[in-house]
This record gives structure tokens, sequence and C-alpha cells, in this order.
């Protein structure tokens, strides 16, 4: 192993197609470790290539909830590399095989947890709630064979392939989380999400529909606020600004609606604290947000890990670039885990929001 990295973007994405591996140096955390040893590994290493990850966890952790202990993989992950190629060169995709996701949990767990969430809302404790569930699958495949398979069938703007001797990470994400440039933060939050339809007319149909459903609309402005928030407490007075409140991002098996939000970061705050100071992210916790990761872990029994966390590259000129690690396949030895879910509000219903969640993973089963 040689401890490899690979990102991958798309035209509408202005991620770079990279590729790094033999890392000059690494940097495990574990989830008591403290952030400082983050931000000072980055710093150390400016001017070099540096990508990694924070679980979701290890965000929700620095707001003071508690938080499932992680299986298989550090909290944080973070490497330097001296150098890094643009336009990686893949094999062509090979016939491989992976077994069908199934999720871990039964319908009647998902059902019981889902009125829960209602409770909780009609109670005052939260506007929205992101909760998810575990899908497993196993396969024979190599990481790289499986994540060359995954990437031709979803040709997403976030992409990652991280690996390790102990395990490897595909990451098919459409969502960013945060680009830093110059002082600029920008996040770019995915709420709303409807199936592709099966012919030009039922696509139509279903675009049509997802833009009309006011329940997704309510819940995109949610998160958009409260993203506002988060970016009110790291960027210039005044400097916030909604670029794009409601646009639409097509892909392969689903649309999304998402926003645009971009701030001017204060003089004092670096770029990975900014990072870590925006973990987790809004989409995929809730509103408000330390009390919907409080709930979170009384009703998800295990850790979310790397799945709902961010992964990312830094440049060396400094220019930072992280997803929402959605889509998100952890593989060690020949089993797999994937995370699916969905924010859930007032207006939500049962039905819908866990069919939602399968449809999210249809990309990513073996016939998707």
């Amino acid at each position: 192993m040689n401890n490899s990295v690979q990102f991958l973007g798309n035209e509408k994405s202005d991620w770079l197609n990279i590729s790094a591996s033999n890392p000059i140096d690494i940097l495990s955390l574990s989830l008591n470790d403290d952030p400082n040893k983050l931000v000072e590994f980055v710093k150390e290493y400016e001017g070099k290539f540096l990508a990694g990850f924070i679980t979701y966890e290890y965000g929700a952790k620095q707001l003071g909830v508690p938080v499932h202990d992680i299986k298989n993989f550090p909290a944080v992950h973070f490497r330097a590399y001296d150098s890094f190629d643009e336009y990686p060169i893949f094999d062509k995709p090979k016939i491989i095989d992976w077994d069908y996701f199934k999720p871990k949990i039964s319908k009647i767990d998902y059902d019981f947890q889902f009125n829960k969430i209602q409770s909780h809302i009609r109670s005052g404790d939260f506007y929205q709630l992101n909760y998810t569930h575990q899908l497993n699958s196993q396969t024979t495949a190599t990481p790289k064979e499986l994540f060359i398979k995954l990437r031709e069938k979803n040709q997403v703007g976030f992409s990652v392939y991280m690996e390790e001797s102990e395990w490897a990470i595909h990451s098919l994400s459409p969502e960013q989380f945060i680009k830093i440039e110059n002082g600029v933060i920008t996040t770019k939050p995915i709420k709303g999400t409807y199936p592709r339809g099966r012919s030009n007319s039922e696509d139509k149909r279903n675009l049509t529909a997802l833009l009309a459903n006011e329940k997704e609309q309510a819940e995109l402005y949610m998160i958009i606020d409260l993203l506002r928030n988060d970016l009110g407490k790291i960027c210039k007075t005044g400097s916030v600004n909604v670029l794009e409140s409601k646009s639409v991002e097509i892909l392969e098996k689903v649309f999304h609606t998402y926003g645009v939000v971009q701030g001017q970061i204060k003089n004092e705050i670096h770029p990975l604290e900014a990072l870590l100071s925006m973990s987790p992210g809004g989409s995929i916790s809730g509103c408000p947000k330390k009390r919907a990761c409080e709930i979170i872990y009384d009703l998800e029994s295990e850790a979310r890990g790397i799945y709902t966390g961010t992964i990312g590259y830094i440049l060396p000129n400094g220019s930072l670039h992280f997803n929402i690690a959605i889509r998100t396949i952890t593989q060690v030895g020949h089993n797999l885990t994937l995370g699916v879910g969905g924010g859930i509000t007032i207006g939500s219903e049962l039905e819908n929001e866990y069919n939602e969640t399968l449809v999210k993973a249809t990309s990513l089963q073996p016939n998707g």
C-alpha cells in the first residue's frame, strides 16, 4: 500500500482531478485528541499538498455532545504529500461483483425512530433532523477496482478514493461542503431529493414536483439559514451572503435542490479552524445543530464515521476544498458499509422519507 488518494470532479464542479501517493507524513487522531494537533499539522506542511478527512463524530464532539466510538477508522486522518499529479489515469473498469446493499435496521425500527423525531419536533426540541442508517454489502473486488466501477456509474463533482493498508473510502459525493480561496469561504448545502424518471416525461414531472414541494423547499431554506449563522461566527461582519437560494443538481438517479452561501473569513481564523468550526455540516445534522446532534446520538445506535463527515484536500497555495461525505462507502477487507439518510421535518411523511434513503443508494447498487 502506498497510501494513495484520488480526487475527481466533473464539468460542473471546481474540484481538480488529482492523485497523490507515498505521503511524507501522516496524522491520525482519536476522538479525544485536541483539534489543535490537526491545525498545527496543516500549518507545518503549508506549501505541500494535503488530503484528509474529519469524521462526523469528531465534528459533533467539538460541539460538546456525546458521540459513539468509531470502529476500524481514525476520527481524523490527514496526509502531507511532496507532490501530486493532475488528470490521474485510471484503468478501464473491470467486470466485478458486489452484493446488493441491504439495510442493517428493520423497517419497524426506522418507523419507530421516525415517530420519535416527529414527537421531538412537536415538543420544540428542533425544527429538522437528519436521520441516517447503514446498509451492508460484501465484495471480492479490490478497493481500486471497486472505486473505478463506482465512479463510472457516478460522474459526480466531489468524489474521493482514499486507501490505507487496513481500509479504503469510496466517496461519490455530489455535495461540496467548504471551499476557501483567498479568504473567501463558500458552502453549498444540498436539501431536497426526488428520483429521476424512467422517461423524459416522467423526469420532467418529478423535477416539477420537487421544485413545487413546500416541505423540501422549507428544509432547504432552513439549512441555508443555519449555514448563514455558522458562517457568521467565523466571517467578517456583513460579509455573509446567500448567492443561490434554490438551484437544481441533476444526478444519474436523483434530482437535488441546493443553495450557495459565501462570506469573508476573519483574518485571525485559519482555514482549517474554519473547517472544524463548520463541522459537522448543517445539511447532515439538523437545526438547531447542537440539539439535533444530541438527539442523533440517542437515535442512531452506532457511529456514522466517515459518512456525513468531510473529505478533501488543501493545495500548496492554501486553497481548501472539502466535500460532505454522502454517497460514501467504506471498505474493510471484503466488507462494505454505506450510510443513507434524509432530513425529517414536521411536514415529512414516513414512507416517503424511508424510500428516499433507499433511492439515494440506487446508483451505488451493483445493478443501479
